[in-house]
Order: structure tokens, then C-alpha cells, then sequence
């Protein structure tokens, strides 16, 4: 078996490793969950590949421990986490290092940004649109030298927006022009607004969410990279008056937010219609292409109020299309349900059961009987303190492997057992997530020509497409066949391998344990 977590660091507590989780528990229990593969230990190239954080270390000694000696071959060296022999404070100590060094470098990383920024260096990050890239032959810094074919691009992009252009109207003109972007892609809103408030096309840079200025005058801090002059017609009072009454923090992510700002809550964004993110543009849009974008519902105010809340393709080489909400959903509704009704009716609910519970049990009984036996006098509490420590946190990583298994039983059988009447009860998020199981999308097609935008709501104009691998559930017994009614796609757990890690069955000799 394999592991790899790619692009996925060992060295943020906030981070979670899916591929390293998964193999401690694999370890733990013995086998791989869905194959039966015996997994009693990992061979890796290198003991950071494995585990940084102590946090890490100890999660991955106690999968050893529990599935009883348990291997760790670094290189051709096997390592013993199991006996404490002096090597288990050796490793702790060694994850702990590795902390520290990450720690390190960053702080390095940072104060080296600082550096340069004061000293107006060259930015050295991904290429800017409107700059040449890094070159090695010949040598180019990266950011620092125009590039011709992108900066009047740029600079028209400045004015417009100077002269009171809306972003979306700027993204929809560059779009047509048919410049791409610096990563070869289309523009967005987004994209526009980052680089037209980012300080740099007039040679600032911003610093902790304040522009870079010198210490003694107090001016802002230019830099060492090709700039807007005078003949481009952009200056730095432009871009302040550009920056006035932006909320900057949304529009450049370096930027602080104003002091009349309120911080968000914190709370997560849920969408409030039913069918939005589902729809999609059927407009030929300004670029001669099926726009084929998200509808996003809209609040319906002023004079429309009246006509309810509607749904609207938001893109910038759109015209836009639009339908009213209720109607909408009442009628995508009314197929979704009938969909259901056919298709997942009368199936029943099957759950694995879950492959710990009986290592649970066991491991609570161990834990009350050395409680049981301290209370009378049999054990003495120093001798057994470390041993409950252990058990206390397996029983807590296996309670959350059980949490886990239920919540993935939950939504595998997201569809099995329908019964119309639990859509009543449902909240808008369960019911979102049941439509993303069954719809692809659902294409709005503009309303034809010589038909009025208040003719009676038509749902011919609707096209909507059926998810042909509807992820509702099969247990592993049943991955073979699928009725055609049912249209079911078999969903297996990939795999998730830690990076250059493999798991082996049994002890190789030492030159073996590459």
C-alpha cells in the first residue's frame, strides 16, 4: 500500500494530513480498510516524510503500538518506536526539531520579504501581468522589465477604471480583446480589481497592510522595477483616488481595512436559493460562446420587488439571463421529487458496520480494569500512569475514526430508503446536497425573440441535464452490478498516500528496507 499526501505540509498544526490519518488507522486495525491488506508497519525515505510535529510522532507510535510491535523503516535503518530503548525519546525530540526549523525558515522567509520591500528590491513572486517573467538565458529577474505586448493592457485598464468604468464592464472589454491573463487563463472581476489597486504599476508595495514608506520623508518607497511614467498617463494620485471608498481588503489582499469597517463574524457562507450554483447561462455571450456560467440569486428591490427574487448570470462578456426564483424552483422541485420518487424508492438502507468496535470495547475494558485495579490497592498509579495515558488517547482516535465512519455511512446512504415525506423536514443545505447527487445542472435558455421578458413562466427553456453517475450508494458487495433505472456510480475511498511512504507486512532484513 501507498500513501501520499501531495502538496500537503507536515509542519501546520491547523493542516490536515488525509493520507496520514488514514494510514495510522490502517495501522492500527492491522489491514487496509477496503482491500484486507495487512498493514503492520511503513517504510519511508525519511523520517520527516512521516511525521514533523510531536503531535504527529505520538499518533503514529501509538498506530504501532496497537497493532502490536509495529515496524518503521527509515532508509535501510529500522527504527524502534515501539520499546521505549531511548530511540522513542529520540524521535520525539527530532519531530520537535523539525518544528522548530520550519519555524525558522519561515521567519527567515518573512524578514527577507521585508527586507527587499523597504529596499524597493524586485518582487519575487509569481510574474505580474504586465511584466516579464524570470529567464534564465539570458538572465532576467523576474517583475522587473515591462512587458510591451501586456503593458498598455494595463495601463488602459488604469484609465477606465480612473474614468468611472465599472470592474465588470473593464473584464468584459479585456476578455474581448483577447488577452489572456499571466496564467494564460480568462479574466474575472476579481482578477482586474487585484491588479488595478495593487501599488506596483506605479512602483509600490505594500507591507503589512501599509504601503512601504521611507522613514525620514515619510513618501512612499519606489522600486527598483520599470514603472508607469508620466507619458503613460498613470500616476499614484490616480490610484489613490481609485483606492477611495474601495474596501480594500477584499480587493488586495495585503491591504488593512479602514477603520469604519466592522470585521465579519466569522460565520460561513451558505447560499439562500435553492437552485443557485445549479443553473447555468444558455446565452450566446460577446465572445461568440455558449456562456454556460452560474446563476446566483439575486434579492429583487425597487420597482421589481413585486416580481419576487430572481435568478441572474452574473458573468462580464454576458448580456445576462434571468428567471424568477419561485417558479424556478417550483418546477425543478416538482422533477427532482418525481426523480427520486422512480429511482430511490423502496431501496433500502444498508450500513457497514464500522471495523473497531470490538477493539474499542476491548480497549475501554483494559482502561476500567487498571482503574479498577488501582482502586484496590493491586496496581500502584506511578506504574500504570503512562500505560492509561496511551489507552486514553487510542480510545479518543478510535471514538473520532467511529464518528467519522458514521458521518461517510450517513451520506452514502444520502438517497437509500426515500420517502417524499423527508423533504419537508430537510434544510436547505441537505436538500442542496441531495440535487448536487442527482443534477449535473440545469441550462436556462434565453427567452426568444418577439416573447415578452413578463410572458407566463416557461419551462421548456429549462434544459436539464441528469447526473448519469449519481453518486447514491452501493455497499462493497453490491459494486458489480447497477440497474439501468438507478443509474448509480460504484463510489470507492481512494487511496491517500504519505509522501515517498509506503506500508509493508512484514520485518525485511536491514538491506532489504529500501
Amino acid at each position: 500500500m501507498h500513501y501520499e499526501d501531495n502538496n500537503v505540509t507536515a509542519a501546520k498544526r491547523e493542516v490536515v494530513r488525509p493520507a496520514f490519518v488514514q494510514m495510522c488507522r490502517d495501522i492500527t486495525h492491522g489491514q487496509e480498510e477496503e482491500t484486507g491488506i495487512p498493514v503492520r508497519g511503513c517504510v519511508a525515505v525519511e523520517q520527516e516524510r512521516v511525521y514533523r510535529l510531536p503531535r504527529d510522532f505520538i499518533a503514529f507510535q501509538d498506530a504501532l503500538v496497537m497493532v502490536g510491535d509495529g515496524i518503521f523503516i527509515e532508509g535501510k535503518s529500522c527504527m524502534d518506536l515501539v520499546n521505549d530503548h531511548g530511540t522513542t525519546i529520540a524521535g520525539l525530540v527530532t519531530s520537535g526539531t523539525g518544528d522548530a526549523e520550519v519555524k525558522k525558515m519561515r521567519k527567515r522567509t518573512v524578514r527577507n520579504a521585508a527586507d527587499r520591500a523597504e529596499e524597493g528590491k524586485v518582487y519575487g513572486g509569481p510574474r505580474r501581468f504586465g511584466w516579464l517573467g524570470a529567464s534564465r538565458d539570458p538572465f532576467r529577474l523576474g517583475n522587473k522589465y515591462k512587458d510591451k505586448a501586456e503593458w498598455d493592457y494595463l495601463i488602459l485598464m488604469i484609465r477606465a477604471r480612473y474614468a468611472g468604468r465599472s470592474w465588470r464592464g473593464i473584464t468584459g472589454d479585456m476578455n474581448k480583446t483577447g488577452v489572456t491573463t499571466a496564467r494564460g487563463g480568462r479574466w474575472t472581476e476579481q482578477a482586474v480589481k487585484g491588479l488595478v489597486t495593487n501599488p506596483a504599476w506605479w512602483g509600490g508595495r505594500i507591507l503589512d497592510g501599509e504601503l512601504v514608506t521611507d522613514s525620514n520623508t515619510g513618501e512612499p518607497v519606489i522600486g527598483e522595477w520599470d514603472h508607469a511614467k508620466k507619458e503613460d498617463g498613470v500616476t499614484y494620485e490616480m490610484w489613490q483616488s481609485i483606492m477611495t471608498g474601495v474596501n480594500a481588503n477584499r480587493l488586495h489582499r495585503g491591504m488593512q481595512r479602514g477603520e469604519a469597517e466592522t470585521q465579519p463574524t466569522g460565520e460561513f457562507r451558505t447560499r439562500a436559493y435553492l437552485f443557485s450554483g445549479v443553473l447555468r447561462c444558455g446565452r450566446i455571450n460577446d465572445l461568440g460562446e455558449t456562456c454556460y456560467a452560474k446563476l446566483t440569486g439575486n434579492k429583487a428591490t425597487g420597482k421589481n420587488a413585486k416580481y419576487g427574487d430572481y435568478y441572474r448570470c452574473g458573468d462580464a462578456n454576458c448580456r445576462g439571463i434571468g428567471r424568477r426564483v419561485v417558479p424556478v424552483d417550483e418546477f425543478l422541485e416538482g422533477l427532482t421529487l418525481a426523480y427520486l420518487d422512480k429511482h430511490f424508492s423502496g431501496t433500502k438502507v444498508k450500513t457497514i458496520p464500522w471495523r473497531g468496535k470490538e477493539k474499542l470495547a476491548g480497549l475501554r475494558k483494559q482502561r476500567r480494569d487498571i482503574k479498577e485495579s488501582v482502586a484496590c490497592g493491586e496496581a500502584d498509579w506511578s506504574d500504570v500512569h503512562d500505560l492509561l495515558t496511551r489507552l486514553s488517547r487510542n480510545i479518543k482516535s478510535l471514538e473520532q475514526e467511529e464518528k467519522d465512519h458514521l458521518k461517510a455511512e450517513a451520506k452514502r446512504n444520502l438517497l437509500r430508503g426515500w420517502n417524499r415525506r423527508k423533504w419537508g423536514g430537510m434544510e436547505l443545505e441537505e436538500k442542496r446536497e441531495i440535487i448536487a447527487h442527482i443534477l449535473t445542472s440545469v441550462v436556462v435558455l434565453p427567452i426568444p425573440e418577439g416573447v415578452s421578458d413578463k410572458a407566463p413562466f416557461d419551462p421548456t427553456l429549462l434544459k436539464v441535464l441528469w447526473r448519469k453517475d449519481s453518486p447514491a450508494t452501493k455497499s462493497k458487495g453490491e459494486r458489480g452490478a447497477q440497474t439501468p433505472d438507478q443509474d448509480q456510480a460504484v463510489q470507492t475511498r481512494p487511496l491517500h498516500p504519505v509522501s515517498s511512504c509506503a506500508v509493508v507486512t512484514a520485518p525485511p532484513r536491514p538491506h532489504e528496507g529500501r
